[in-house]
């Protein structure tokens, strides 16, 4: 298991700075810059494989990223120019899956700050697919090149809305789909797509990688009423933390309003958006009379309401 950090207090995400933005995709935009990779350092889950060196954006990096940006984000938030962004993300490959929509903010952000000079990311290709033979065997998400340190650097994105449980290793992180957690994720990123060296481009033609970064992002929740968390060594300390709560836990649901509850729209695990309040979605129960896993809010506070299964927790 990978070693704990000294202590720290458990704050959970609720000042945050993407709220500030009105529009919703400014705000996703907003948020998908300002919030910090999950990782402070790559875990290698397959050291007796030949793969490369994988390297993690700080905190300090995104943070900066965004506050270069938040001038444009402002001008985004309260003129015609958030028509750009928006077509620019509905005519990008099913607008509708969160993964794609994390990649259609990044991709905006890169291609529209590099020509406003806020960055130094030229963007050489993206989604470039991977063959054997005439057979498709993957894709990867992004190709720069880093006008500041002069290299070609591969980023690999992942967006991740993950529940935890002890003793909270990335194993423990895992997805609505119980078959999806983190140290998972980050060991086919790098045996799969981060294996490769040189590809070919449209527009750049053949480029050798410099540089591999895993982008992974998103939202962790802890399980209700927890007391004495720590936060791994791994795991970003600003990382915005909420809460999850099982099912069939009767005692910690109770102390929920549940009728106050709104059922959350699938696009909503980025950032809230305030005109679903108004509409009359019912709670969504199952046949045994409790609420289906999913993302719900009472008032701005997210809570997932989650059926833990003892048997996926383990090391």
């Amino acid at each position: 298991m990978p070693e704990l950090s000294t202590p720290r207090p458990l704050t959970l995400a609720n000042d945050v700075p993407w709220e500030a933005f009105q529009r919703p995709f400014v705000r996703d935009l907003a948020y998908v810059l300002a919030c910090p990779n999950v990782l402070t350092r790559w875990l290698d889950f397959a050291p007796y494989q030949n793969t490369h060196a994988i390297s993690v954006h700080s905190a300090d990096f995104w943070q900066a990223q965004f506050e270069a940006y938040k001038p444009r984000l402002k001008e985004l938030d309260s003129t015609y120019a958030y028509q750009a962004l928006t077509r620019y993300l509905l005519k990008r490959p099913s607008p509708n899956r969160l993964g794609f929509h994390f990649e259609g903010l990044l991709s905006f952000w890169l291609e529209d700050g590099f020509a406003r000079k806020l960055h130094p990311y030229e963007t050489l290709a993206n989604n470039v697919q991977l063959y054997n033979g005439k057979q498709t065997t993957g894709e990867l998400d992004l190709i720069l090149y880093n006008h500041e340190d002069k290299l070609v650097e591969h980023w690999e994105l992942a967006i991740k809305f993950f529940m935890g449980s002890a003793p909270f290793a990335p194993i423990n992180w895992v997805g609505i789909n119980s078959n999806d957690n983190l140290q998972r994720k980050m060991t086919h990123m790098q045996t799969k797509q981060f294996r490769t060296v040189w590809l070919d481009t449209e527009a750049h033609g053949q480029v050798k990688i410099d540089k591999r970064y895993g982008v992974i992002k998103g939202r962790f929740f802890l399980p209700m009423n927890i007391t004495g968390f720590v936060y791994p060594a791994w795991l970003t300390p600003s990382f915005p933390m909420h809460e999850w709560c099982d099912k069939t836990d009767n005692a910690t649901l109770a102390t929920i309003d549940i009728p106050a509850l709104r059922a959350a729209h699938y696009i909503e695990w980025f950032s809230k958006r305030d005109f679903y309040d108004n509409h009359e979605l019912p709670l969504i129960y199952s046949e045994n009379g409790v609420l289906r896993t999913g993302l719900y809010f009472e008032e701005n506070r997210p809570i997932v309401i989650y059926l833990e299964k003892p048997d996926r927790i383990d090391n």
